[in-house]
């Protein structure tokens, strides 16, 4: 699958080129895309995340104090020290060994193109001969004379865990690495993991969890869930999430953080796979036990005295020793260490119980197997175990986290509703209503609208939007699969056609551009006067300077003294063939600050959509600051008035302030363009230009940093 990676200074092979089958997603056209065919491979390089983990100065620095800590001590015990280093990536922590005075060093990689990248930095590191690198899982190595490995290691370094901790196979590598590979007295770096949990209420983080009623501008009850979306139990997979930037205020912790499991990774005996724990609690304080906040901790030598914590800001255990001297800078939540690899995690609890006293007893059922956690909040102790719990609504199946939490977002729907509100005749108008899911446009039904046609081509959305449409008693909708089919009778019948938009395709904000597509296989036969919501949707771009989140683009250079220049220049080359220009992010999780006001830099009228846009400008940077950073995002315009409530944002909740740091809307994912150079202080304007061409569903972006 994997092409071997050739060093630096040699010519690259040349490739030949295949045809991949792409979903355009503004046409929602089907097509082939010309690709070299080791595009899988740089798809891989250049997303695997080797990069955000480097730039783990935490990380980093603990994992080579653990190691100089453990290799002295086993060398003062009269020991000789075999190094085993599984999934070695750049080859770092092998590099760490040796020099902290390992006698041997062995590594595997399974991943071809970061095996032959270690090799090559290995060897520009001086130490190619030193460190033994094996090309293979480690379930693979054989140990003897002429195989694999000659002996057995009494020293494993690893880096096997991810936010959930054991969600990359961790348990099963370590049980095989003991059995096969290590010496009874081996010992491990990290020595143990411990996980841990907090219940909280949130009514903002539980948006993302289930379908709330949808009220009209009065408060009344518009759209009532049915009883197959009130009765289900959700999805038990995690949510990850920086918790750290959820904001104050929109969360009450009802408990204090508890350990829940432990994994001895030094222990000889094999550590189980599935594993249940029910915890008596008390409250700290009245609430809804919606949510588990989840997050580790390793000990990283075998005293426990070097210790990592993936905890949010309240509850790090560092937390005073690393605010000092940062809290003039920086908002408490960022003072702990940021890495995007290990995040924390929301896991929802299926029938938030009730506790109505601050004290009030109840009980946590906390499980994993192999791979993954789930939990359960319960007021009696269960008499048997809690399954794991999977959607049983359609809706935790079909719909994004951020959707769910979109559709039960108050602001956001006022404003749809607002224009529905003022534009519905009751028993005259006859909408057509493009999208996936549009609960909103489904609403049109219940102000009375003489006809609601929903298109809805994908089979579980239809389901679940006719499960509110049967529990809702709603008779005048019928649903339509391709608007081609629509007969001339309806359309000339239409008084508006209504968009949130969103379809399920759509990644970026503008890939919802599919909106207009669909307008324009109906345009000509539409009567003059109807009503098309949004009518425009406008572009806009934001210079910011990333407190983090440039890191996961950012090269390396070096780490912790050893030289990684070769790995940034193979990440470079996968990114340029693999990463688009413009990639999606969750800002909200992403601290930044705003280096100027917002710029428009497209505007689209949707009935003209057609119409082909090359456009270019620049946006001057009035705040002092490193532009590592452009956000992009759209405003849809629900009419002509240009009125601040007739627009929808999937950008900025609150008014941007050059200097001050952007708060974000939290349901939608906004584009980034990160710089494929270094930024630097230094330039003190950005150039834009937009290339939109509609019928080939075409939008390109470029930007570069220019001097005064």
């Amino acid at each position: 699958m994997f092409k071997n990676l050739l060093k630096t200074h040699l010519l690259p092979i040349r490739t030949m080129s295949c045809f991949a089958h792409v979903m355009n997603p503004i046409t929602g056209e089907n097509g082939w895309q010309e690709r070299e065919d080791d595009y899988d491979y740089h798809q891989e390089v250049a997303n695997a995340g080797f990069g955000d983990m480097l730039h783990d100065w935490e990380r980093n620095q603990k994992y080579f104090a653990a190691l100089r800590k453990t290799i002295k001590g086993m060398h003062a015990a009269g020991r000789e020290v075999h190094v085993l280093d599984i999934g070695t990536g750049t080859g770092i922590l092998s590099m760490m060994a040796l020099k902290a005075g390992a006698d041997s060093v062995t590594a595997c990689e399974a991943f071809l193109p970061m095996a032959n990248c270690a090799a090559n930095i290995l060897s520009d590191n001086g130490v190619g001969d030193k460190v033994q690198l094996i090309r293979k899982r480690s379930t693979e190595i054989k140990i003897g004379a002429g195989l694999d490995m000659p002996q057995r290691a009494n020293l494993l370094v690893a880096e096997l865990l991810d936010t959930e901790l054991i969600g990359e196979g961790a348990i099963s590598i370590y049980n095989h690495a003991h059995a096969e590979l290590l010496t009874d007295d081996a010992l491990c770096i990290p020595a143990r993991a411990r996980c841990y949990a907090q219940v909280a209420q949130s009514p903002l983080a539980s948006q993302w969890n289930s379908l709330k009623i949808l009220p009209n501008l009065d408060g009344e009850a518009l759209l009532q869930p049915p009883e197959q979306l009130k009765n289900c139990k959700g999805e038990a997979a995690l949510h990850d999430v920086q918790l750290s930037q959820l904001p104050p205020g929109t969360f009450r912790l009802l408990t204090e953080p508890m350990e829940i499991f432990q994994f001895d990774f030094q222990r000889k005996e094999k550590r189980e796979k599935q594993r249940d724990k029910l915890l008596p609690l008390q409250t700290t304080q009245p609430g809804a036990a919606e949510l588990v906040f989840y997050w580790w901790d390793i000990q990283l030598d075998d005293q426990g005295e070097i210790l990592l914590s993936c905890a949010p800001y309240w509850a790090h255990p560092q937390l005073n020793e690393l605010t000092a001297g940062k809290a003039d800078r920086l908002p408490v939540a960022n003072v702990v260490p940021w890495r995007d690899h290990w995040m924390q995690a929301i896991y929802y609890v299926p029938k938030p119980p009730q506790l109505t006293t601050a004290g009030q007893a109840f009980y946590l059922s906390c499980h994993h197997d192999e791979y993954s956690l789930w939990f359960d909040a319960l007021l009696e102790a269960p008499t048997k175990t809690v399954r794991r719990h999977t959607c049983s609504c359609d809706l935790h199946m079909t719909y994004s986290r951020s959707r769910i939490g979109q559709l039960n977002q108050a602001v956001r729907n006022k404003r749809y509703l607002r224009y529905l509100e003022n534009t519905i005749v009751p028993e005259q108008s006859n909408v057509l209503v493009l999208g996936n899911g549009c609960l909103l446009g489904l609403a049109s039904a219940a102000l009375g609208a003489a006809s609601v046609q929903l298109h809805e081509p994908h089979r579980f959305s239809r389901r679940l939007i006719d499960s509110i449409v049967q529990h809702n008693e709603l008779k005048n909708v019928k649903y339509v699969e391709n608007v081609e089919q629509l007969e001339d009778t309806e359309l000339v019948a239409l008084t508006h056609v209504f968009a949130e938009p969103y379809f399920l395709n759509a990644i970026l904000p503008w890939d919802n551009f599919y909106f207009g597509t669909l307008l324009l296989k109906l345009k000509d036969k539409l009567p003059v006067n109807v009503e098309i919501s949004p009518c425009e949707a406008r572009v806009f771009a934001l210079p910011v300077e990333f407190l983090d989140l440039h890191k996961i683009r950012a090269p390396v250079g070096s780490c912790e003294g050893f030289d990684l220049r070769l790995f940034d220049e193979m990440v470079e080359r996968s990114a340029e063939q693999a990463v688009s220009l413009v990639e999606a992010q969750p800002l909200w999780e992403y601290p930044c600050r705003a280096l100027a006001e917002p710029q428009q830099i497209l505007s689209v009228d949707f009935a003209n959509f057609s119409a082909e846009h090359q456009l270019q400008g620049s946006i001057e940077l009035t705040q002092s600051g490193v532009c590592n950073g452009i956000a992009l995002w759209v405003d849809w315009h629900l009419d002509k008035t240009n009125n601040a409530k007739s627009i929808v944002s999937t950008g900025p909740s609150e008014a941007v302030v050059p200097g001050e740091f952007v708060k974000w809307d939290m349901f939608v994912r906004q584009g980034v363009h990160f710089p494929r150079k270094p930024a630097t202080d230094l330039y003190s304007r950005v150039a834009w230009s937009v290339d939109f061409k509609p019928l080939l569903g075409q939008l390109i972006f470029g930007f570069t940093q220019e001097k005064r």
